[in-house]
């Protein structure tokens, strides 16, 4: 699923080293993963790299676009994973 940022976004590294943050500019559209196993977490792509961030974070500062085959569904499941 993919999110198109309104504001930048705060990540953290994935796998590594979860100290690590950077920032991902307003404007630039990533690729929604899924879940993380920290159910607060969702994991998105940006650039071939996968971080962590905030789900209330990617709610309040991206719009989720939807493709035409895709439903709600995806949608709903991401914020059911999300919220175990």
């Amino acid at each position: 699923m993919l999110c198109r940022l309104n504001a930048p976004l705060m990540v953290l590294a994935y796998r590594d080293n979860h100290q690590a943050a950077t920032t991902i500019p307003a404007g630039k559209t990533i690729d929604v993963i899924g879940p993380a196993e920290d159910d607060r977490f969702c994991v998105v792509n940006s650039d071939g790299e996968e971080f962590l961030v905030f789900e209330s974070d990617l709610m309040d500062r991206g719009t989720l676009l939807m493709r035409k085959e895709s439903s709600n569904r995806e949608v709903i499941q991401l914020r059911r994973a999300t919220r175990r």
